[in-house]
C-alpha cells in the first residue's frame, strides 16, 4: 500500500470549521507589573496548556498570537461534532484558567483571565495550512473581543449546531467590525448529557406528501393497463421536484401484485451513447458484458430466456449486430444515400421493444425510464415505440424530465410545487413532534413548494431547535449557516458525514453512478474497510443509495446532491481527480467507463489529446450503430478537445483530420449530403490534407472521396475528380488509386465525357482486387467499385454506339454483382441494366428488372433504390398501357426520391416525367419538365443527356404546334451537343428526328 503522501492530496478545499479565538486579558499590564521572563514563562506554559486542551478535543492550534491563540475543529482532519468539541475546548480552557488563578493567588501572583470567541462557517484553506479564508475566524476574534473577562461568547452558526449538547443565554447583539447585521451574543453552560438524542430523520422512507393525485392517476393508467389498455406516462417537472420520489413511490405500491418493473436511467453525458440504458439492462441480463460485445448469439439467447423472454433467434441477431465490436475505421467512409442505415436503426429499435414487451402477455410490465432530458434520440424512438405498443398490452411505460416533449402517445403529468398544506404536512413528518408556530409557512416560502428543498431546510432546523419563535432568528439560522441556496442545504448535509465526505467528494467527480471498486482506486492508501464505513455513513445520512440499474454500485440519491459534492471541491483539485481516472482509462485495454464518460474525464483533467481520441471513439461507435444525432454530441466534445491543442502538438493534425471525416459523415447524414454543412466540412478539411505527404493521404482518403461527393454540382465534382486522380496516382496502395479512378468514372459519365470514363475504368479494375472490395464496398458509394465500373462503362458505350460492348459489359456487371451476394452491390447492377433498357426503350425489360430491383431494396431497407424502382415500373407501365396505375406508381416514386433528396439521375429522371405527362394529354406540363431539366443540365454540368432532352423538347413543341424553326433548332442543338461528346448514338436519334420534318 503506498503511503499517505503517495495519495492525491487537494491543494484546498472549502469546509465546515469551527474558529476558537482565545486572548489574555490585560496582558500589557500584567507584563509591566511582571518580571520579563516569569511573564514570558507563564504566558508559555499558559500556551501549552492550552494546546493541550485544544488537543485533546480534537482540535488544532494553528496560531500563537503572542497573548492569544487561533484554533480550528474540524481542520485538518474532519470532524461531524466540531462546533461541540471547540465549545467544550473553550469551558474548559476557562477553568485552567481559573486552576491557575488558585494556584497564583496561593503563590501571591497576579492571575491569567481569559476572552474566547467561537464560530462556524465556510472556509477555504490550502493543505499546506499557510492560508485560510473564511468568515469564521475573522467572527471568531471580533466575538473573543467583545466578551467580559473569563468568559466565551459563541456565534449564531456554532449554537445552531449544538444546542441540544448545551445551555445557551442570549446576552445581546451587537454591531461587529466588517459584519452589516448585528451579530447575536451566545454564552453557553454545561448541560446535562444523560438524556438520549434524537437523531434527525432522513426522510427515505418516509410516505411521499402532496401527491395523491398524481397517484391516483397513475394507479388508474395502472388499472387500464391490466386490462390490456396500456400507456405511455411522461411525468415532467424541475429539478428537486420530486419526479424520482413518486414513480418510485408508486413502484413500490405495486410490490405485492405479481408483475415485472424495469428501470432505466438516462445519464447526464451519455447523450452520446446510443440506446444506453437499455444496453445497460441488457449487461445487467447477461451478467457478463463481454456477451454483447463478441456477439455471442447463444449466450444472449440463455439469458434472455432465463428471464421469462421467449424470442426468435433474428431478435438476439438484430441487437448483437447493433453492440457488437467493430473496426471503427470503416465509420469515416460510410455513404447514407440509401438510408440503410435508418433501416437498421429502426429495426434495432423493434427488436429492443419486442424484447421489453414479449412478457407483458403473461406478466404486467412497468418500464421506467428516468431522466429522459438526458435521453440519446435511439432511447427517445424506443420510449415512443413502447408507448405505441403500450395500447394493446398489459404495459405501463413512465418517463421522466425536466423537459417536455411532443409526444402524440403519452399522457402527461406535470408536477407543481406542493401545496401549503403538503409542506406543513411533511414539515411535521420530519419534526415528529409539533413544530413551531410559522416555521412550517417560513419553509414554504422559502423553497416555493419544491418538496426536496422543503425537507432540507426542516431537517435543518430540526437539527437545530431554534429556541424562539421569530422570523428573524429563522433567517439569522439560515444566515449563520451560510444556507442561501438548496444546494448549501445539501453541502452542510454533506459536511456533517465527517471522514465521509471525502468519499463523497471523490465519488461526485466519477459521476452521479460510481463504483466501490473506481472509489477505492481514488482513494489510494485507504482500506477497503474504511470505504466501505464511509458508504455506509453516506447511506445513512440519505446521501447516496443503491444503484437501481447496476449491480454493486451506487449512485448519489439525487444528482443535485452529486452536484454539491463535487462543487465543494476546488477546480485544482478536481481536476487532479479527473486525471487520476483519466490515466487510469488511458492505461486500460478496453475502458472500463463509456468512451463518452472517458472522454469527459480526460477533458476536465486537461488532456486533451485523450480526450479528442475518446470522442472519436464514441462519435465511430454512434456511426457505425446508425445514430448520427448521438455521434453529434461527442464530435462537439472532440471538436472542443482539438481547439485546445497546441499547434506544435505532434497529433493535433491527424486528430483534426480524423474529426473532419466523421464530421463529414455525420453532416451528410442528418443535412444531406448536398448540403452546404457537409460540403463546408470537406473543404476544410481538403485544405489541411493536401498539405500533408502521401502517406497522410492515403490514410485520410475518405476526406477526398466527400470533397469529390459532396460537389455542389458536376462541373465542379469533375473539376474534383481530376485532382483526385491526379494526387492519387504516386501513392503505393492499389486500392486508394482504384477509388480515386472510382469518383473519375461516375463523374465523367455525367458529364458526357465516355472517353476519360472509360479510360477510368479500365485502369481502376486493372488495381481491382476481390478481398479489397469486400472491406470497402459499403461505404465507398455503398456498392463494388467493379460493379459500378463496368455499369458506367455499359452506358458509355451504348452513347458511344457500340452495343456489342454495351451488352458485355452489362451482363459482366450483373454476374458479378450477384456473385458478390452484396444487397447495395446487386441493386446498383440492376439499376444500370434498367437505365440501359430504358434508353432503348425495351420497355417490359425495364418492368421486370424493376420488379427485381424493388424486391431487393424492400429486403434490405434501401429506400432510394425502392423509388427508382418504383419510377422505372410505373414509366414502363404507362409508356405500355393508358392505365392510370403506371403514372400514379411513376408519381410515388418520385415524391418519394424527393423526399429523400437522392436523385443523381436528374437528366433523365426529368425526361421520364415529361413523357408520363405527355402520354396523359399534358403536353405543355411536359415542354416545361424537360425546359427545366435542360437549364439545370446546363448549369450543373449534367450533360450526358442534354442531346436527348433537345429531341425530346422538339418533339413536344411538335405536339404543340410550335413553329417549325424552334423544333429545327432543338433538333440542331441536340446534334451538337451529342457530337461534341462523341456520342454517336444519340447524335443518330437527333437526326433521325431532323431528317423526319417537313422540308422549309
Amino acid at each position: 500500500m503506498k503511503t499517505l503522501d503517495a495519495r492525491i492530496r487537494f491543494t484546498g478545499e472549502r469546509r465546515q470549521v469551527t474558529a476558537l479565538f482565545y486572548d489574555i486579558v490585560g496582558s500589557t499590564e500584567l507584563l509591566l507589573r511582571s518580571e520579563p521572563e516569569k511573564f514570558f514563562r507563564s504566558v508559555s506554559a499558559l500556551h501549552q496548556s492550552a494546546e493541550a486542551v485544544i488537543r485533546k478535543h480534537g482540535g488544532f492550534l494553528h496560531q500563537r498570537l503572542g497573548d492569544g491563540g487561533c484554533c480550528f475543529f474540524g481542520y485538518p482532519e474532519q470532524s461531524e461534532d466540531a462546533a461541540e468539541s471547540a465549545v467544550r475546548a473553550s469551558l474548559e480552557l476557562l477553568r485552567v484558567a481559573a486552576g491557575a488563578e488558585t494556584q497564583t493567588r496561593a503563590k501571591a501572583r497576579r492571575p491569567f483571565r481569559l476572552r474566547i470567541g467561537v464560530a462556524t462557517g465556510l472556509v477555504v484553506f490550502s493543505t499546506q495550512g499557510d492560508e485560510i479564508v473564511g468568515t469564521a475566524p475573522v467572527l471568531a476574534a471580533r466575538l473573543q473581543a467583545e466578551a467580559d473577562p473569563n468568559s466565551v461568547l459563541v456565534a449564531d452558526s456554532t449554537v445552531q449546531l449544538t444546542r441540544q449538547k448545551f445551555d445557551y443565554s442570549l446576552l445581546r447583539e451587537a454591531r461587529l467590525k466588517g459584519f452589516e447585521h448585528p451579530i447575536a451574543l451566545w454564552r453557553p453552560q454545561e448541560r446535562d448529557q444523560s438524556a438520549p438524542e434524537p437523531s434527525p430523520s432522513q426522510g427515505q422512507d418516509r410516505p411521499i406528501r402532496g401527491r395523491e393525485k398524481e397517484l391516483a392517476a397513475l394507479s388508474s393508467a395502472w388499472n387500464s393497463a391490466l386490462g390490456g389498455k396500456g400507456s405511455l406516462i411522461a411525468v415532467v417537472g424541475e429539478a428537486g421536484i420530486g419526479k424520482s420520489r413518486l414513480v418510485g413511490e408508486f413502484a413500490e405500491s405495486l410490490r405485492p401484485s405479481a408483475h415485472e418493473t424495469v428501470i432505466f436511467q438516462c445519464g447526464r453525458r451519455l447523450e452520446s451513447q446510443p440506446l444506453h440504458p437499455f444496453v445497460s439492462f441488457l449487461e445487467r441480463l447477461v451478467a457478463e458484458p463481454a456477451v454483447l460485445k463478441d456477439g455471442d448469439n447463444d449466450a444472449l439467447m440463455r439469458a434472455l430466456q432465463a428471464s421469462g423472454r421467449q424470442l426468435d433467434a433474428s431478435v438476439a441477431d438484430t441487437i448483437l449486430a447493433f453492440t457488437a465490436d467493430r473496426s471503427p475505421a470503416t465509420s469515416r467512409n460510410i455513404r447514407v444515400s440509401d438510408l440503410s442505415g435508418r433501416a437498421f436503426r429502426r429495426k434495432v429499435i423493434e427488436a429492443a421493444a419486442d424484447i421489453l414487451t414479449c412478457k407483458a402477455a403473461g406478466l404486467p410490465t412497468l418500464l421506467i425510464f428516468e431522466d429522459v432530458h438526458w435521453a440519446d434520440d435511439m432511447t427517445l424512438e424506443l420510449i415512443d415505440r413502447l408507448g405505441s405498443l403500450a395500447a394493446g398490452l398489459p404495459i405501463l411505460v413512465i418517463q421522466t424530465s425536466r423537459i417536455r416533449r411532443s409526444l402524440a402517445v403519452a399522457s402527461e403529468i406535470e408536477l407543481p410545487g406542493l401545496t401549503a398544506a403538503a409542506v406543513r404536512d411533511l414539515v411535521a413528518s420530519i419534526w415528529r413532534e409539533h413544530p413551531p408556530p410559522g416555521l412550517s409557512d417560513f419553509i414554504l416560502d422559502q423553497c416555493d413548494g419544491m418538496p426536496l428543498y422543503a425537507e432540507e431546510l426542516a431537517s435543518f432546523f430540526r437539527g437545530r431547535q431554534p429556541l424562539g419563535k421569530s422570523l428573524s432568528e429563522w433567517k439569522g439560522l439560515l444566515r449563520e449557516g451560510g444556507v442561501t441556496s438548496l444546494n448549501d442545504l445539501l453541502s452542510a448535509r454533506l459536511a456533517a458525514t465527517g471522514s465521509a465526505r471525502r468519499a463523497a467528494q471523490f465519488a461526485s467527480v466519477i459521476g452521479r453512478e460510481f463504483s466501490i471498486s473506481l472509489l477505492t482506486y481514488l482513494l489510494e492508501g485507504v482500506s477497503r474497510r474504511s470505504v466501505d464505513v464511509d458508504i455506509e455513513q453516506l447511506l445513512s445520512q440519505g446521501i447516496i443509495e443503491r444503484s437501481t440499474t447496476s449491480h454493486g454500485s451506487y449512485q448519489f440519491r439525487h444528482v443535485l446532491a452529486q452536484e454539491a459534492a463535487y462543487s465543494s471541491l476546488l477546480k485544482s483539485d478536481r481536476r487532479r481527480i479527473h486525471r487520476r481516472i483519466a490515466d487510469l482509462l488511458i492505461g486500460e485495454g478496453k475502458p472500463s467507463l463509456p468512451a463518452a464518460i472517458a472522454a469527459w474525464q480526460c477533458a476536465e483533467a486537461g488532456l486533451h489529446d485523450a480526450a479528442a481520441r475518446f470522442a472519436l471513439a464514441a462519435a465511430e461507435a454512434s456511426v457505425l450503430r446508425s445514430a448520427m444525432q448521438e455521434a453529434n454530441v461527442s464530435l462537439e466534445l472532440c471538436a472542443e478537445a482539438v481547439g485546445n491543442l497546441s499547434r506544435r502538438h505532434p497529433d493535433r493534425t491527424e486528430l483534426a483530420l480524423s474529426l473532419f471525416e466523421l464530421q463529414g459523415v455525420v453532416a451528410s447524414a442528418l443535412e444531406g449530403e448536398g448540403s452546404e454543412s457537409a460540403r463546408r466540412v470537406y473543404a476544410g478539411a481538403m485544405q489541411l490534407l493536401r498539405k500533408q505527404p502521401s502517406a497522410v493521404r492515403v490514410k485520410h482518403f475518405p476526406v477526398y472521396w466527400g470533397w469529390w461527393f459532396t460537389a455542389p454540382n458536376i462541373l465542379t465534382q469533375q473539376s474534383r475528380a481530376r485532382i483526385l486522380i491526379s494526387d492519387m496516382q504516386a501513392v503505393e496502395d492499389r486500392e486508394t488509386r482504384l477509388q480515386s479512378y472510382h469518383c473519375g468514372w461516375a463523374t465523367s459519365f455525367h458529364a458526357g465525357e465516355h472517353g476519360f470514363c472509360l479510360d477510368c475504368v479500365a485502369k481502376g479494375l486493372a488495381l481491382y482486387d476481390p478481398e479489397s472490395a469486400v472491406r470497402n464496398r459499403a461505404f465507398f458509394g455503398g456498392h463494388d467499385a467493379k460493379v459500378c465500373g463496368l455499369g458506367e462503362s455499359a452506358l458509355s458505350y451504348l452513347l458511344l454506339d457500340d452495343a456489342e460492348a454495351s451488352e458485355h459489359a452489362i451482363g459482366q456487371c450483373l454476374e458479378w454483382a450477384n456473385a458478390t451476394d452484396h444487397a447495395g452491390s446487386m441493386v446498383h447492377a440492376l439499376y444500370y441494366a434498367m437505365v440501359l433498357a430504358r434508353c432503348q426503350g425495351r420497355y417490359d425489360d425495364v418492368h421486370a428488372l424493376g420488379e427485381q430491383m424493388l424486391s431487393l431494396a424492400e429486403r434490405h431497407g434501401l429506400a432510394a433504390s425502392q423509388a427508382r424502382a418504383n419510377m422505372y415500373c410505373g414509366w414502363a407501365e404507362l409508356m405500355t398501357s393508358s392505365a392510370a396505375g403506371g403514372e400514379e406508381r411513376f408519381a410515388g416514386g418520385l415524391a418519394l426520391q424527393q423526399q429523400l433528396g437522392t436523385d443523381d439521375n436528374f437528366s433523365m429522371h426529368s425526361d421520364m416525367h415529361a413523357q408520363v405527362l405527355r402520354q396523359r394529354g399534358r403536353s405543355a406540363e411536359a415542354l416545361a419538365t424537360v425546359q427545366n431539366a435542360i437549364n439545370v443540365g446546363r448549369s450543373s454540368g449534367q450533360s450526358f443527356w442534354l442531346a436527348e432532352l433537345y429531341r425530346l423538347s422538339a418533339q413536344l413543341r411538335d405536339d404543340l404546334n410550335e413553329p417549325l424553326s424552334s423544333i429545327r433548332r432543338d433538333l440542331t442543338r441536340a446534334i451538337q451537343i451529342a457530337e461534341g461528346q462523341k456520342a454517336a448514338w444519340l447524335a443518330e436519334r437527333a437526326k433521325q428526328s431532323l431528317d423526319g420534318l417537313p422540308r422549309p
